[in-house]
């Protein structure tokens, strides 16, 4: 018996199930995107989901936490270069979305979305933190964006703004955004720099993407009446918001483009069966069954 090997398939099926996890999440996400068909803003009547693509209007923009663009929407990810644990890796350390009250105009009318803000301190969680990185990880290079509280901002922009070497002063716009955003916490200091070679420990990468008035917008949320709403609905009557246990889906990409970002997910599928058949054999050769 073999308890390396053993230990090495119980890893393999570890991440096989998560990656199966993350392929499953996305097989929902394309297939809300490719089975939803969109609405006019002016034929919206009830409750319920809906698909929207227009034109983003608002007056109520502000300064994006990373580069300071003027947004209504701003998706962003604070990863750090770790060398503590067996494996040197960007690990994230939290990440966000920010969002103000826009109006999405598609030329037949105008409807109220509010997304509100998400935020997913990464630092704490069930232990395997590696694995929950993996997941962010994922989302990133495969979607370009952030997932967090089931709000999907999917940002053809989205992508390193600030790097930030360790034992340095950040720039003042994200030292403010530090001493403002209690999630992502103090930069680590540099333990083995004067050897280092490649990313020092406790570099820091600091991600974002955005939506600015006169962007052009897809969303796929949940239409609610407000309260003082008469019927049957208007889209004055109307606010577009998440709901609980569904997606709530934001971009610029065109739909085409999105759904085949969303479509990877046979590819996870793939890499899910791949690990867990490794997993499987290293198992049965470490037990001595084979």
């Amino acid at each position: 018996m073999s308890a390396l090997l053993i230990v090495v398939g119980v890893v393999l099926l570890l991440i096989a199930a998560f990656v199966g996890v993350y392929g499953r999440r996305q097989h929902r996400r394309s297939a809300l995107v490719t089975g939803t068909d969109t609405t006019d803003v002016r034929d919206i009547r009830d409750e319920g989901r809906v698909e929207l693509k227009g034109t983003i209007r608002s007056e109520n923009a502000f300064d994006s936490p990373i580069r300071g663009d003027p947004a209504v929407l701003s998706a962003w990810e604070v990863e750090e270069w770790d060398e503590r644990g067996s494996s040197d890796m960007w690990e994230t350390r939290a990440e966000g979305v920010y969002a103000t009250e826009f109006s999405l105009d598609d030329g037949t009318g105008s409807v109220t979305v509010d997304i509100g803000t998400h935020v997913d301190d990464t630092s704490t969680g069930t232990g395997i933190d590696e694995i929950q990185v993996s997941a962010i990880d994922i989302d990133r290079f495969l979607s370009g964006g952030v997932t967090v509280d089931d709000i999907v901002a999917d940002l053809a922009g989205f992508s390193v703004e600030t790097s930030v070497p360790p034992d340095a002063e950040p720039p003042e716009r994200i030292a403010e955004f530090i001493r403002g955003e209690g999630s992502v916490g103090e930069q680590s200091d540099s333990i083995t720099n004067v050897i280092d070679i490649g990313n020092a420990h406790g570099e820091r990468r600091y991600y974002e993407g955005t939506l600015a008035p006169g962007d052009d917008v897809y969303v796929l949320g949940h239409a609610r009446a407000a309260a003082d709403a008469t019927h049957p609905l208007k889209p004055e009557d109307v606010v577009v918001e998440p709901a609980d246990g569904e997606p709530f889906i934001v971009s610029d990409k065109p739909e085409d483009e999105l759904a085949e970002t969303f479509g990877r997910y046979k590819y996870a599928y793939a890499i899910a069966t791949v690990l867990a058949i490794a997993g499987a054999v290293a198992i049965a050769y470490g037990a001595g069954l084979v």
